[in-house]
């Protein structure tokens, strides 16, 4: 049991969280410089959450709905006397089949009151799992076996090839992904845990609370928790985008432009500042989750003047990222440019909950960039006719 102290030291930390919580937001919002625009991005966002939550509620709707008929039908017909149709109970049959043999093609299915008849061709060692399974359907009586049984493919035609079985339907909360109806009775869940353990103040109470946030994230996601709030990384989190452009702009000067990379956030979508540390390396600032900067240090990892020019953050950096853009003269006179960049959010699974419930997804901001990048070449005169070089800021 907690003494009264401990409570208070859990309600004045509580406390003293979400008055941080509150003056971040406060200063983030009415910042004299940038707060206008913010505040136009919130309300964007928040009408695209709760547009996002009506459909979503609909299709949960439909889905608790469809799922109830469902489940109505099936205990109703566990009741209902009389004789099932054959032609439903040779489709329920074959359905399931398809989890019990590697050849189900190959398997000959009639029914005729409520016994069921396997021919054709099955492998031995499935005999035992297939009679088994199709006595388990609902509505056989009885399963007459009139398979022929092959030891072996050999050169039996319909035993050749085969795309192995379908596995069995697991529990939806065992599934990677939820249904609608699931996903919001799981959330619901999660956030009512969330004021319980939040209502309690003691060290169970946080643990029920923290419990709801997994909950709540894995509903609002859909992702399993495993992935979710890993630390691990994987090839499977990066975000890659290749792009490619065509400027009316001589390839020197297109290369020139690229290089001096402070020029990045004219173009480049969320990018704040780009700024030159000495002639390899730069400190990158841009809008992360929910529009909060993430800073780090990149440097140019290859430089071929009018060809090619390769980026990468440096080691223990919070953002995994790289970039490769390539210069390729065109028949007419201006430059072909490919761009190829990578991008790991920071935090794994944790920024991804933060991205989705404030609307931002995990994407290289360079999407909408593509044309301010052609424009920016083009605008500085930097054409075939002009000097090969450009001037930089």
């Amino acid at each position: 049991m907690w003494s009264s102290m401990n409570r208070v030291r859990v309600s004045t930390l509580g406390t003293g969280f979400a008055a941080a919580i509150v003056a971040a937001a406060t200063t983030y919002l009415v910042d004299p410089r940038s707060g206008r625009r913010r505040r136009a991005l919130l309300r964007g966002r928040m009408s695209r959450i709760v547009r996002q939550a009506d459909d979503f509620l609909g299709k949960a709707g439909r889905d608790a709905r469809q799922r109830a008929h469902g489940a109505y039908d099936v205990a109703v017909s566990r009741f209902r006397s009389g004789v099932i149709d054959d032609g439903i109970l040779v489709e329920r049959i074959r359905a399931e089949l398809g989890r019990l043999s590697s050849h189900p093609g190959a398997i000959e299915v009639s029914c005729s009151k409520r016994v069921a008849r396997l021919g054709g061709d099955i492998l031995e060692d499935e005999v035992a799992t297939v009679l088994h399974g199709v006595r388990r359907v609902r509505g056989v009586r009885q399963v007459m076996n009139e398979m022929r049984i092959r030891s072996e493919a050999g050169n039996v035609p319909s035993l050749q090839g085969g795309s192995g079985m379908h596995p069995a339907p697991r529990f939806e909360y065992l599934q990677a992904r939820w249904s609608p109806a699931p996903r919001l009775l799981a959330g619901t869940a999660g956030f009512a845990m969330i004021i319980a353990g939040l209502v309690r103040r003691s060290a169970p109470g946080c643990a029920l609370a923290a419990g709801g946030v997994a909950l709540l994230g894995r509903s609002i996601t859909n992702t399993p928790v495993s992935s979710l709030f890993s630390a691990r990384r994987s090839a499977c989190d990066d975000v890659v985008v290749q792009k490619t452009i065509e400027v009316y702009a001589d390839v020197d000067a297109a290369y020139s432009r690229w290089r001096d990379m402070q020029n990045f956030p004219i173009f480049m979508n969320h990018v704040r500042e780009v700024r030159k540390i000495d002639d390899t390396h730069y400190h990158w600032k841009v809008d992360g989750p929910g529009g909060a900067p993430v800073e780090w240090d990149a440097e140019v990892s290859a430089d071929i003047p009018a060809e090619l020019i390769a980026w990468r953050t440096m080691k223990g950096a919070s953002v995994q990222s790289s970039g490769l853009v390539q210069f390729e003269p065109t028949n007419y006179g201006g430059t072909r440019i490919h761009m190829c960049l990578s991008y790991r959010p920071p935090t794994n699974g944790t920024g991804y909950v933060v991205a989705k419930i404030f609307g931002k997804e995990r994407r290289p901001p360079t999407n909408r960039g593509r044309t301010r990048s052609r424009t920016f070449m083009e605008e500085t005169g930097a054409t075939p006719d002009a000097a090969a070089g450009a001037t930089r800021h």
